[in-house]
C-alpha cells in the first residue's frame, strides 16, 4: 500500500514509519526536516509544511490511502493541527484518495467518559485550546465524506511495542498508559483490514496508573505549554 503521511518525524508517527514499512508499505511523508526520514528505503520524504496546500497535495498524490498523526510543533501556530487537517482533506479529495486514518486524543467526543478526572481537568484547564484544535479537526474529518477513522489513544508512554491493548468505538475502560509502538500498530491494523470505517475508537491498556506513569504526562504537558512539541 502507498501511504501519505503527515507527523511522520514525531514520536508516533516513527513507531508508524517502522511498522509500516516493516509491513511491506511505501510511504511518502511530509517533513520540513527531510534528513530525520533519510534512513528508509521505502520513505519518501516530501519538504514542506502542512500548513502550505501546495506541500499536502504533493504528498497524497499517488497514495492509496493517508495517516495524518499531526500534533502541535514548536514555531507553528496554535491551531495548526485544524488547518492541517482542512489541506489533508482538500488535497485527499483531488486526488481522489477515500481512505483517511486520523489520530486525535481520548477525552474527545463520547470518549471522554474514559478518561479519568485528573484527565478532565488538564484538558479543561491547561489542554484547553490545544483538545479544542484537536475537536475542530474531528469535526472537519467527520464532515468530509471521505472513509475515515478516527483514532483516540489513551496516555501515550515511550515504552517498548506489547501487542496487549483494547480498542474499540464503546468500551468500558479508563484512559491508562499506552506505548506509542502499539499505537502505530494499532494503525497498521486499521489500515490494512479496513477496521473501524467512519467510527472512532480508542485505543489503550489495562494497565493500572502509578506514580511514574502520573509524572510522565505531567512532563509531557509541561512540555508541550513550555514548548509546544
Amino acid at each position: 500500500m502507498e501511504i501519505a503521511v503527515f507527523g511522520a518525524t514525531g514520536g508516533t508517527g516513527n513507531q508508524f514509519v517502522a511498522q509500516a514499512t516493516g509491513a511491506g508499505h511505501h510511504l511518502r511523508a511530509l517533513t520540513r526536516s527531510p534528513e530525520k526520514l533519510s534512513g528508509w528505503d521505502a520513505v519518501v520524504p516530501v519538504e514542506g509544511n502542512v500548513l502550505d496546500p501546495g506541500d499536502a497535495l504533493r504528498t497524497v498524490e499517488g497514495a492509496d490511502a493517508v495517516v495524518c498523526i499531526l500534533g502541535r510543533t514548536k514555531n507553528n501556530p496554535a491551531d495548526v493541527v485544524s488547518r492541517g487537517i482542512a489541506h489533508i482533506l482538500d488535497a485527499a479529495k483531488r486526488h481522489d484518495v477515500r481512505r483517511l486514518v486520523v489520530v486525535t486524543s481520548i477525552g474527545l467526543g463520547a470518549s471522554v467518559r474514559n478518561l479519568p478526572w485528573y484527565g478532565r481537568l488538564a484538558n479543561a484547564t491547561v489542554l484547553h485550546d490545544l483538545m479544542a484544535d484537536k475537536a475542530r479537526q474531528e469535526e472537519l474529518v467527520m464532515q468530509s465524506g471521505l472513509d475515515w477513522t478516527i483514532v483516540r489513544p489513551g496516555g501515550l508512554t515511550d515504552g517498548p511495542h506489547t501487542g496487549n491493548y483494547v480498542h474499540g468505538s464503546d468500551v468500558d475502560v479508563e484512559a491508562a498508559p499506552i506505548s506509542r509502538a502499539d499505537v502505530a500498530e494499532f494503525l497498521v491494523r486499521v489500515l490494512e483490514q479496513d477496521l473501524y470505517m467512519r467510527e472512532a475508537p480508542l485505543v489503550t491498556t489495562r494497565e493500572g496508573v502509578d506514580l511514574a506513569f502520573l509524572w510522565e504526562q505531567v512532563r509531557d504537558v509541561t512540555t508541550r505549554l513550555l514548548w509546544g512539541t
